[in-house]
């Protein structure tokens, strides 16, 4: 319960960072936000498959969430599928043991956590894949160390699916 009540804030804090930061914050002189940064960065082409659909079924675990192994550049590591995300973000340890040498990245996109304000370094990612469906180029964010508790495969992977949809306690995902 306690992991999904941090990942919905996490969530609701990156989807409405924008708002709550001209509602509530300070200049944090200058500093450009995630959305801001990520958008001076290049369109990344759409996936072409080879023609057909690839579909993956992934069952909700108790609590009702969708945590699953996916591939970041062919190294496994464990995601929950966030829908309210609007990137990929990778925590600093996985980002760390995926080859993504965070210690050179610059964390300079503040967002707002449960815990407080934090930031995160915007990254591209070369290659997720969740088994059969793999994307291309995901625009991405990893957090800074200790940040978050699990990776979000939010929507910069999904929102380039042909659809995604929940049906029966699963979570569809096609390509």
């Amino acid at each position: 319960m306690q992991w999904g009540a941090l990942a919905l804030g996490i969530f609701a804090v990156i989807y409405f960072f924008d708002d709550l930061r001209a509602a509530f914050g300070p200049d944090r002189g200058g500093l450009p936000t995630f959305a801001e940064a990520m958008r001076d960065r290049p369109a990344a082409p759409e996936n072409k498959g080879s023609g057909f659909t690839r579909e993956v079924r992934l069952r909700a675990n108790e609590s009702g969430h969708f945590v699953f192994k996916a591939a970041v550049n062919d190294r496994l590591a464990s995601f929950v599928a966030d829908t309210g995300a609007t990137f990929v973000v990778l925590t600093y340890e996985d980002a760390e043991r995926l080859g993504l040498s965070p210690r050179s990245l610059d964390f300079t996109a503040p967002v707002q956590t449960a815990n407080g304000i934090t930031y995160v370094a915007p990254v591209t990612l070369d290659r997720v894949r969740v088994e059969d469906i793999t994307i291309r180029d995901v625009p991405a964010a990893v957090a800074e160390k200790g940040a978050l508790g699990t990776n979000l495969l939010g929507m910069t992977f999904l929102g380039r699916l042909k659809s995604f949809q929940i049906q029966r306690g699963e979570l569809v995902l096609v390509q």
